[in-house]
């Protein structure tokens, strides 16, 4: 039977095996003398249960207790919970149940069951079971010998299992493909007027998009980390944000920056957040209180006056990853691969933003810097991937994914008079038809300023254009389907293959929705 202390001695009288109160890396307190520690830190809370650690010796759990405390004084968050998991596994395995009683020493059979326990992408794990036992050794503890520890050390557990979901490309939790990024994209712009998420859902995503980085990066972000600079012979500021290091292994956090360009749509939304925020708090904000960019819609009372006070209006990483995935889901993406609703975590962003990068001819040092690693074997995966394989596409292909891929923006109209700006002969758009030769009118351009696009082929995924339901847009697919095919006999790079893949789907939906018009659907047209 296991040892229930729950803050009152054990049955032969003896408390609960605890420390008292002990500094964390970063010298803040850490509350050991009850079964249940909470480790506090900036981006969130992590409870370390000890009645989960199945142990019916006393002074085995104390040396356990002892072990961890040693852990915490000098480990990172994320290595501590490693340590706990560990114990509380290994403690529930049938040969360590064997010789939990006093006096029975803990052979090499421990490390063996341990290592058998784990699935065989996740068997590095039971490393963090020889640094317990070797702890425990050069401490002294009767029941743990040198013999085992030499055997200990002979081990070689191998490496976390790098990139299997971004290898196998998995629809599911793997990179976003770029159907998928540009449907997720289009549909987040549209969210600008249709409302259909706020303000500081669409930051969210943005962010993850641009920038690539961990739940913690974004959690740790503060107002006075965005920075608008002024563009040499330029009309207008371009934006700049401090992104915190987080793989530095350093005590405390914010301590170290990287310093990222945004695009002028994203640092201006993120400036508006901003705002925002500042606007609903007024001055109800207690001194030395952060503002940070992705605020909670209250203050976190327990976090005032104490070692985390500056992060009341914080979010944890686990409310900062729910924000991600529901802001996701209410876009209504749905994935051509799956045929379902697109989901996304930061990780698949991550994932996604490393792709691409290695797709421009990033160098794996560029790309291991911008991720934040200081291993390059953490990147290699993305320098594995195939990501110059181009994806067949089709006209029936593209009339099924046309639909899905949210790739059209603009309206479709029944007559050019019907749409804005339709009585302008400059505002007509035209498809270039070669064997006429001639010019056929597609559609109308709504925007009353001149965007310097290429048309038609811009036009198709812009907001402000309208196709007219009588117009040669199933000509234009078969001749953007007819330039890609030559392309990719030509043998051209994957990118410049798949360089309209885009309008081709969007080109592809106003075909599907003119055909739907005609046969009576009129939800469709203007």
């Amino acid at each position: 039977m296991s040892l229930a202390f729950n803050n009152s001695p054990d049955p032969n009288g003896r408390p609960f095996p605890g420390h008292g109160i002990i500094r964390d890396k970063g010298g803040r307190p850490v509350q050991t003398d009850t079964p249940i520690w909470r480790y506090d830190e900036a981006t969130g809370r992590r409870s370390f249960d000890w009645s989960a650690i199945n142990v019916s010796s006393y002074d085995l759990l104390a040396g356990m207790t002892c072990f961890m405390a040693e852990i915490i004084k000098s480990q990172r968050a994320g290595g501590i919970s490693h340590y706990f998991s560990m114990l509380s596994r290994m403690t529930g395995l049938p040969y360590f149940r064997s010789i939990d009683i006093p006096g029975e020493p803990i052979g090499m059979a421990f490390m063996s069951e341990l290592i058998g326990s784990y699935p065989e992408h996740a068997r590095y794990l039971a490393r963090y079971a020889r640094d317990w036992y070797e702890w425990c050794c050069d401490q002294g503890y009767p029941r743990f010998s040198a013999e085992v520890c030499f055997e200990l050390r002979e081990i070689r557990f191998g490496g976390n299992a790098k990139g299997a979901a971004v290898l196998s490309l998995d629809p599911d939790g793997g990179p976003l493909n770029d159907i998928e990024t540009t449907a997720l994209l289009n549909a987040l712009r549209a969210s600008r007027d249709d409302g259909r998420i706020s303000l500081q859902q669409q930051v969210a995503i943005w962010l993850c998009t641009a920038l690539g980085g961990n739940n913690q990066q974004y959690v740790l972000m503060r107002a006075d980390d965005l920075l608008e600079l002024e563009e040499p012979d330029s009309d207008g500021a371009f934006y700049q944000i401090r992104v915190a290091r987080i793989k530095k292994r350093h005590a405390r956090e914010r301590h170290e920056f990287k310093t990222r360009k945004l695009t002028r749509e994203i640092g201006s939304l993120v400036q508006e957040l901003i705002s925002q925020n500042r606007a609903s708090l007024g001055a109800g904000v207690p001194a030395g209180v952060a503002m940070p960019v992705f605020m909670r819609p209250y203050l976190r009372e327990a976090r005032l006056g104490g070692a985390f006070h500056e992060y009341a209006l914080s979010m944890s990483t686990d409310e900062f990853g729910s924000l991600v995935r529901t802001s996701v889901a209410q876009l209504g993406v749905v994935s051509p691969r799956t045929g379902k609703a697109l989901q996304a975590t930061c990780r698949r962003f991550r994932y996604t933003f490393a792709t691409r990068l290695v797709r421009e001819g990033a160098s794996q040092r560029e790309v291991a810097e911008t991720l934040d690693h200081t291993d390059l074997q953490n990147v290699q995966c993305y320098f594995d991937l195939k990501s110059d394989i181009v994806e067949k596409l089709d006209e029936a292909m593209a009339l099924t994914l046309g639909p899905i891929s949210q790739a059209f923006l603009g309206h479709l109209v029944r007559t050019e008079a019907l749409a804005v700006r339709g009585g302008e002969a400059g505002a007509r758009i035209y498809r270039h038809d070669r064997e006429a030769p001639a010019l056929d009118p597609i559609g109308t351009c709504g925007s009353f300023s001149f965007c310097g696009l290429n048309a038609p082929v811009a036009c198709y995924t812009c907001n402000k254009f309208q196709p007219w339901l009588d117009a040669p847009h199933q000509e234009l697919l078969r001749d953007l389907l007819a330039e890609r095919k030559r392309r990719e006999e030509g043998g051209l790079d994957g990118r410049m293959v798949a360089l309209t893949d885009t309008t081709i789907l969007a080109v592809a939906d106003v075909v599907s929705r003119v055909a739907a018009t005609k046969s009576g659907d009129h939800n469709h047209v203007g």
